[in-house]
């Protein structure tokens, strides 16, 4: 069973803050086959769960910029918790690859609103859309066998 794995990205700081190098196209150790096609941010108010998604085609690198979310990833029938959050005092945040076909759940765990940034491949597009989304995690048994 593959679990899923947290890169470390490093802050690199600058006199006025930091720089948050989150997709380099020279870094094989964090992309390795991952070209993103798209980066985007999204937000999640204090409190909130999305959705259960699934990404038929699309994976994705995602980091979190504001706050604190703990990513659930359905993998082999076992949910695996990630968490991804930024503290100010660290050196580092955590980056987390979702492949295709992986369904996740993201969920604030912040008081305050959480930044989330994607860097998926391919890029979203109205017209070829690829989610799938669930209520609950039973809703996912048929696929996920």
């Amino acid at each position: 069973m593959k679990k899923y794995e947290v890169k470390k990205i490093q802050k690199i700081k600058t006199n006025d803050g930091a720089m948050i190098p989150i997709y380099r196209d020279w870094d094989i150790n964090i992309n390795k086959n991952h070209r993103p096609k798209m980066v985007y941010a999204t937000t999640l108010n204090p409190g909130i769960d999305k959705d259960i998604i699934l990404h038929e085609r699309r994976s994705g690198y995602m980091t979190c910029i504001q706050g604190s979310v703990r990513v659930e990833i359905l993998n082999n029938n076992i949910i695996e918790e990630v968490i991804l959050d930024f503290d100010n005092s660290e050196n580092e945040i955590n980056l987390l690859l979702i492949e295709p076909n992986t369904p996740v759940k993201i969920c604030n765990t912040s008081k305050g609103v959480s930044i989330i940034i994607n860097c998926p491949d391919p890029s979203w597009h109205p017209d070829n859309e690829d989610t799938l989304k669930f209520k609950k995690w039973s809703d996912i048994d048929v696929i996920n066998q």
